[in-house]
């Protein structure tokens, strides 16, 4: 099997997690007045009076509203869309892309692995830039900020072990199993963990409304699929 071009899948990971990781502690600021207490990718920087000023502007100025998790989420989707996709292209191409290799790998993954996440209407409704159904509405704090908080984690861990791969440094996070580092990281290996947070954050998303958690297994299956809306916002990220 071909091998995976590791640094830019990295890269793009890398990006997906500091909006992740934003999210995650914004919505745990709020929830809370502090910040939370896991290990971060920069250990120690999110914990300071700047940052803490920073959130408290932020709410101020842009109050956490169903559009602003909108936007966060979008873009990353966006980075994970294209780690997946180009995972397979020689690295010089991933840096000098075209405006068709983006177009490709700015899609949400079509491949069979992901295709108990795809929603039965994948046909894109209204204009871009125009996010129908989005609106300024709270959303639900603490549904969404667990369900942020795991996919935080799923993809830290997945940062941990493509960095591994890629010859690069990345703090290891806290509770990862001893010696994985080592087991041979397939293809398998990173679409297995890949679905994992990509499902985690369609929950997120599709239970921003939700007062608790789905419970029933018609319920989770629904919220596990990739919104809809996501069709109609900046990227485009349906096939054609």
């Amino acid at each position: 099997m071909k091998e995976l071009t590791w640094k830019p899948i990295l890269s793009n990971l890398t990006e997906a997690l500091g909006e992740i990781r934003d999210i995650h502690c914004r919505l745990h600021f709020l929830q809370f007045g502090e910040l939370p207490e896991e290990e971060e990718p920069s250990p120690g920087d999110a914990r300071d009076a700047k940052y803490i000023a920073y959130l408290e502007r932020q709410e101020k100025r842009n109050p956490f509203t169903e559009s602003a998790l909108f936007c966060a989420l979008e873009h990353a989707y966006h980075h994970l869309n294209w780690a997946w996709n180009c995972r397979r292209t020689p690295e010089e191409r991933v840096w000098h892309f075209t405006d068709s290799d983006a177009d490709r790998w700015n899609r949400f993954p079509d491949t069979a692995a992901f295709a108990d996440l795809w929603p039965s209407d994948r046909s894109v409704k209204g204009r871009r830039h125009h996010y129908v159904g989005v609106g300024r509405r709270k959303v639900s704090l603490q549904v969404v900020r667990i369900h942020m908080q795991m996919a935080f984690a799923k993809l830290n861990s997945l940062g941990y072990l493509v960095a591994k791969r890629a010859g690069e440094d990345w703090p290891r996070p806290k509770g990862l199993r001893a010696g994985v580092e080592d087991e041979p990281f397939t293809e398998k290996d990173f679409t297995r963990r890949m679905h994992r947070i990509y499902s985690t954050l369609n929950m997120a998303w599709n239970s921003r409304r939700d007062k608790t958690f789905a419970t029933s297994k018609r319920a989770i299956a629904r919220r596990r699929l990739f919104p809809s809306i996501f069709a109609t916002g900046c990227h485009n990220m349906w096939r054609k």
